[in-house]
């Protein structure tokens, strides 16, 4: 008895210590046996599951396991009685005695008899439900955010394609079976469905092909969108798939409101677990992207309109602005004209006077028009230049001619000079530069009573390109040193009383600032109120492309014969323009012949042929770009096809001049005419007509140039890329056509742009011209010219494309 009672102390004690940890676990502990039931449970365990030890003890560990993870525990205890693992851990789902599911983390050992039999499992059941939960909440997060981040990148992707995402992504993300989107509609008070799944529909009892419906049916039942709370309905019915349409299953409604016009709803359905704060936020995100993106479409649209009406107004002006130029510069063109006869008569010293102050007058309103076109093109960004070669001092000499009579007038005296270190010839836009010249010395003239007026320019730099200065100083009334930093301003005026003694638009210098800047330069000013001002200004030039030719026939203004027994045809409505161009015409040894309109001159060509046409553009019944195009067309005789055009026109906007040579013009002279610019153009004309090239709207041009790359021993890739370019170009062709078509300006640029991008490599000048022309209209808007230009473009392609072949027959033949 001793000896038992030895054995047996040391038994009880570790008996009643191993009772009093396992009772007195933080922890679930139990002894399973080895079909999987409990045989001891602790307190720990009981408060886990929600239930009593005695209950427990009447149930096996997997009775009280989540549906969808009644297979993990039979596994691992399978494992263990094979031998094959007999300690083991895993993570698996709970239900409480609730209904509510819990994370357990599960640690087993399985023991043994002394004759190794297996006689129980001992388990230790972690709770990490919350740690668990917290990850989702973190993991749900992120899915938040991606979704939120892809609903930002749709930005291209209509309403209904959007919505279909983020009904998709609400039941994901809320854990729901299913849900529907659907946008507030003012005009009915009610809501248009933007989409939705079958099963959202039904648990509202909406029919399946619903489009609408009103507010009350999802439980909204107020107007008062900013002050609407989410409808949550956590009391679930029997929720099924065969559930009556009438039993509402557990749901989320969140209204979501822009605070504006713009209000939503999404719905999410079904959910195993209750709806909480934060399935409500979740929805809430969404919507405010679902109503961004809407109130982006809607800017979008309204920039859209905005821009398209901003177009059209723009297109109103400068179609006014065309005809308002035709309109003043046509008389103009007249009274300057008649003043210039009248002067050529050698007129009494008064009446010269007279005329002269006629044509001075003449000139100044001249100007006005100009300043207020060209205004219009700067602020459009539609302001073109033309650089070429040009004599600087035969410039400037015909630039400041005008300004001698005011000067004489005024008793001025008007100098010039220029740096004996620049080079005679330069190659730059002479128009524009001499333009800010006549703003600069005409503001001086003005603003100068007594002393001088003077021009000097030099070379400020040299190089390529070159720097020129220009500087105009007069010793006029100087500038007050506070109106200096307006005097670059548009409508800007140093003189601001009603009593103006100057007048002026005001544009002037503000156009010649622009004008200086576009050509790399810079304008400025010094003054001295009393002592005069010098303005000056630098452009960036470059030195002449080609070598210096003296043009045949002298380009001075063509003496009284210069021009003996060349037949003209004047196709001229305006009477007086028809007076004084005859007689400067008949004057210069033309034989003139006049028609009205451009039928009348079809009719005259058709009769007797001419050396050269003056064709006004404006002309009632047939204008003159309908009657060049039917010249070209051989309507007036094959004889007539390739007679010179010059167009005579007051339009001056840009792409004008393009698409009056489109058709077939060879030059342009604008109104009002100057004598000896018109005779200028007749020589260039009359000169090429001479060397044989054709009319430039008719000429037939090299379609390219292959021997650059024979002379670089590159055969073989001048006719691979030939190849490429007869397989690519007919789909941009095709392409250019149905924009055309269309009307789609921009595809037509674009077309415009891959064929110019085409030629260059073949050198194909004329096409390569033609695209970077209808490119530029195309941008414009300009649809007339896009029009005009797009033949002569797909005529070009026409030229190359049969070069081509050519060529490349010739290659096969010689190959073999």
């Amino acid at each position: 008895m001793e000896r038992g009672d030895g054995r047996d102390g040391p038994l009880a004690a570790s008996e009643a210590l191993f009772r009093m940890a396992f009772e007195g676990a933080n922890e679930g502990l139990c002894i399973v046996d080895v079909d999987g039931r409990f045989t001891r449970v602790n307190e720990a365990l009981c408060r886990f599951f929600g239930r009593t030890s005695e209950r427990l003890l009447t149930m096996g560990i997997n009775d009280l396991a989540h549906p969808e993870d009644r297979d993990v525990t039979p596994r691992y205890l399978a494992l263990a009685l094979a031998g094959r693992r007999e300690h083991f851990r895993f993570e698996k789902r709970f239900l409480h005695a609730s209904g509510k599911p819990l994370w357990g983390r599960v640690s087993a050992r399985l023991v043994r008899d002394g004759q190794g039999r297996p006689v129980h499992f001992i388990a230790h059941v972690l709770d990490v439900t919350g740690s668990r939960r917290a990850a989702e909440e973190r993991a749900l997060h992120t899915r938040t955010l991606e979704a939120l981040l892809r609903l930002g990148r749709r930005r291209e992707a209509s309403l209904p394609e959007l919505a279909d995402e983020v009904v998709a992504m609400a039941a994901s993300l809320t854990g729901s079976r299913a849900g529907l989107c659907a946008v507030f509609n003012p005009n009915r008070r009610g809501m248009d469905l933007l989409a939705a799944d079958p099963e959202a529909l039904a648990a509202f009892g909406l029919p399946p092909d619903v489009a609408s419906f009103h507010m009350s049916s999802v439980g909204i039942d107020s107007d008062d969108w900013p002050s609407l709370l989410a409808v949550v309905g956590n009391i679930a019915g029997s929720g099924g798939g065969d559930a009556p349409a009438a039993t509402l299953r557990r749901h989320l409604v969140a209204p979501v409101s822009d605070g504006a016009s713009t209000r939503l709803v999404l719905v999410v359905v079904d959910k195993a677990e209750p709806y909480v704060d934060a399935d409500v936020g979740r929805l809430c995100l969404l919507g405010d992207g679902v109503i961004a993106h809407i109130n982006n479409h809607r800017r979008e649209r309204d920039l859209e309109r905005a821009r398209s009406q901003a177009e059209t107004a723009n297109r109103a002006k400068s179609g006014f602005l065309a005809n308002m130029s035709h309109e003043i510069r046509t008389p103009l063109s007249g009274i300057i004209g008649l003043t210039q006869m009248a002067l050529s008569m050698s007129p009494r010293p008064e009446l010269r006077e007279n005329l002269e102050m006629i044509l001075d007058s003449s000139r100044s309103l001249l100007g006005i028009v100009n300043d207020i076109l060209d205004f219009s093109k700067i602020e459009a960004g539609k302001m073109e230049f033309s650089p070429v070669d040009f004599d600087l001092r035969e410039t400037l000499d015909r630039t400041m001619k005008p300004f001698h009579f005011s000067a004489r007038q005024k008793g001025l005296r008007l100098a010039t000079r220029l740096d004996p270190k620049l080079p005679d010839t330069l190659h730059g836009d002479p128009d524009r530069i001499m333009q800010v010249v006549r703003n600069l010395v005409g503001n001086a003239l003005k603003f100068t009573d007594k002393g001088e007026v003077a021009v000097s320019i030099r070379l400020d730099r040299p190089g390529d390109p070159m720097r020129v200065a220009c500087a105009v100083r007069d010793t006029g009334i100087g500038i007050p040193a506070e109106r200096m930093p307006d005097l670059f301003q548009v409508f800007s005026q140093i003189e601001q009383s009603r009593s103006k003694l100057y007048g002026g638009t005001g544009l002037g210098l503000a156009i010649s600032r622009r004008l200086v800047e576009m050509m790399g330069g810079t304008i400025g000013v010094e003054s001295k109120p009393g002592k005069g001002s010098v303005f000056s200004f630098t452009v960036s030039l470059r030195p002449a492309q080609e070598a210096r030719r003296e043009p045949a026939g002298q380009d001075a203004a063509a003496p009284a014969g210069g021009f003996a027994g060349l037949k003209v045809l004047l196709a001229e409505d305006n009477q007086v323009n028809r007076l004084f161009l005859r007689h400067f015409l008949v004057e210069a040894g033309c034989e003139v012949r006049i028609a009205g309109s451009g039928g009348e001159a079809l009719a005259h060509l058709g009769e007797s042929p001419a050396d050269v046409v003056l064709m006004d553009i404006q002309m009632p019944e047939m204008d003159g770009t309908e009657a060049t195009r039917r010249i070209r067309a051989g309507e007036a005789g094959e004889a007539a096809c390739k007679v010179p055009i010059v167009a005579l026109t007051a339009y001056s906007m840009k792409g004008d001049r393009e698409r009056f040579l489109s058709v077939g013009l060879d030059d342009y002279v604008s109104k009002p005419v100057d004598v000896e610019e018109l005779f200028a153009a007749m020589r260039r004309v009359l000169s090429r007509a001479a060397e044989g090239s054709p009319a430039v709207g008719h000429v037939r041009r090299e379609a390219m140039d292959m021997g650059y790359y024979e002379q670089r021993g590159k055969r073989e890739f001048a006719l691979e890329i030939s190849r490429l370019f007869l397989e690519e170009s007919p789909a941009v062709a095709a392409a250019l056509a149905t924009a055309v078509a269309g009307e789609d300006w921009p595809a037509a640029a674009d077309q415009a742009h891959s064929l110019l991008g085409m030629a260059v490599p073949l050198r194909a000048r004329g096409l390569a011209e033609d695209a970077r022309r209808l490119q530029g209209a195309a941008l414009a808007g300009d649809a007339a010219a896009v029009r005009e230009i797009a033949a002569a473009v797909l005529s070009d392609l026409d030229d190359v494309q049969r070069a081509i072949r050519d060529m490349l027959d010739a290659a096969g033949k010689a190959a073999k």
